[in-house]
């Protein structure tokens, strides 16, 4: 930590001040308000133009907002058709209890249409993901139909040190393996993404969360905010979830490269089709600082009260057994547990490229088995888009639950993929991708293999290679 302190401190302190126009202060001033919803500030802009506002705060950033090449996109609408295959496909029906469960493979075929991308104005910053697509199998017909995707976030000045935050997360899904591994890997911490699902059965999702952050000088700012989400799964045997929260937080700029936070939040989970629900109260402590100009590290410490109410199964004493005929009984549990918070995130943006690490170690509402549980998790991904016909994108991810309350063995979880698009001529490209996912629970008595290949031609109009990932 004291290595960190020193290299955030050392180039505000090699070079002296460069006077600037009142104008040019009062537009450092507005880039660093506008800064305080944890963006990047002129990611979109040459590296010569930009002028940096400083590290990212890791407790604010909350979306998978649409960054290709370590900068913000302009608009790009796109279509495709794709010829798919899928191994390990497990619809809940099939589901067997077996080391390899009665899983399916089948060939099919995919056609969709997305628009990605962002757009800054001098008090605004609007940010677009969404993916549409109809999916249809040769044989297992189960799975056919149409999968959506949004991602929308927009960040506005609404008044003189006030900044207004929206996010909004929404879709719906059938397939556990290859649907978000394109996606930034930025958090885990968003509660409606069905990412760790076990089955591939319909899910309906969508979060929506809004904050205002007022920023009171230009090294002080605080943010009030607050979250509701929902999840809906199709099958019967699979709860569903609601739930909101709310957070408190402030940021304080201690130079231009570096940043210390506070935050507290609570969150609320109720799930629907299973009894129990859970509040969870964590407090954190954060850190932020910019090592180099492209070089971003982010890390925030703490820990979470998690009050959990559900059902759980006991032995019965030999004697009562004897007299009601069973060995066995269901009974409700109240349980208060003290989880450690950790988190941390290095974020390294080159000229056509970026790379992300992270990790965290928090509470999720699970994946509709697994209900409130521990979460570890582990992330990397890589995204390239530096010559004019070809774009590449690779990710990898490790999950760990154990659940608070339940009976459950430890669920692990370990996905990884990697895409690319090349430019045949105009306006067309080759796209391919390959997805793997390998889950297991009950210690290994039960794994999971899946793989996911798509091969077809995208379509998107623009100048500038198609980085649809």
């Amino acid at each position: 930590m004291i290595a960190l302190l020193a290299a955030g401190f050392a180039p505000a302190q090699d070079r002296p001040p460069v006077p600037r126009t009142k104008i040019q202060q009062e537009q450092d001033q507005q880039r660093q308000a506008s800064s305080a919803d944890s963006l990047t500030p002129a990611q979109d802009q040459d590296p010569a133009e930009e002028s940096y506002a400083g590290p990212s705060v890791l407790s604010r950033d909350k979306s998978l907002l649409a960054q290709r090449r370590g900068k913000l996109v302009d608009f790009r609408l796109y279509g495709e058709i794709m010829g798919v295959y899928d191994s390990g496909l497990t619809p809940l029906a099939a589901a067997a209890p077996s080391p390899a469960g009665n899983q399916v493979s089948d060939f099919g075929l995919e056609s969709g249409v997305g628009v990605i991308g962002s757009r800054r104005w001098k008090t605004a910053r609007l940010s677009l993901e969404y993916h549409g697509r109809y999916l249809h199998y040769r044989k297992n017909t189960l799975l056919n139909g149409s999968d959506q995707f949004l991602d929308l976030a927009y960040s506005r000045a609404i008044r003189r040190h006030w900044i207004l935050d929206l996010k909004e997360l929404a879709g719906t899904t059938t397939l556990a393996n290859g649907e978000f591994t394109y996606l930034s890997l930025s958090n885990t911490d968003l509660f409606a993404l069905p990412a760790n699902d076990l089955f591939d059965v319909r899910t309906n999702y969508f979060e929506s969360r809004t904050s205002v952050i007022w920023q009171k000088s230009e090294r002080l700012s605080f943010d009030l905010g607050g979250e509701g989400f929902l999840v809906r799964r199709q099958s019967l045997a699979l709860a569903g979830l609601d739930g909101y929260g709310a957070r408190a937080g402030l940021a304080y700029r201690l130079t231009r490269r570096q940043t210390i936070t506070a935050a507290y939040q609570h969150i609320y989970f109720d799930f629907q089709r299973a009894f129990g629900n859970a509040g969870v109260d964590t407090a954190g402590l954060g850190y932020a600082v910019a090592l180099t100009r492209r070089l971003d590290f982010a890390m925030q410490i703490g820990g979470s009260r998690v009050d959990t109410l559900g059902l759980t199964r006991v032995t019965l004493d030999p004697a009562i057994a004897a007299v009601v005929g069973q060995n066995i009984a269901i009974v409700t549990f109240a349980r208060t547990s003290y989880i450690p918070l950790l988190e941390a995130r290095l974020t390294q943006r080159f000229r056509h490229s970026a790379l992300l690490a992270g990790y965290i170690s928090g509470i999720t509402p699970g994946n509709g088995v697994y209900l409130t549980s521990r979460q570890r998790a582990a992330t990397a991904g890589f995204t390239y888009a530096g010559l004019a016909r070809f774009t590449l994108a690779l990710s990898a991810s490790y999950n760990d639950l154990s659940t608070l309350g339940q009976t459950l063995p430890n669920y692990t979880n370990l996905q990884g993929g990697g895409g690319l698009t090349y430019r045949l001529l105009a306006d067309t490209y080759l796209e391919l991708r390959y997805d793997y996912r390998h889950y297991t629970t009950q210690h290994l008595i039960f794994q999971k293999d899946s793989n996911r290949v798509s091969f077809g031609l995208a379509f998107s109009p623009g100048a500038a290679p198609l980085a649809i990932w």
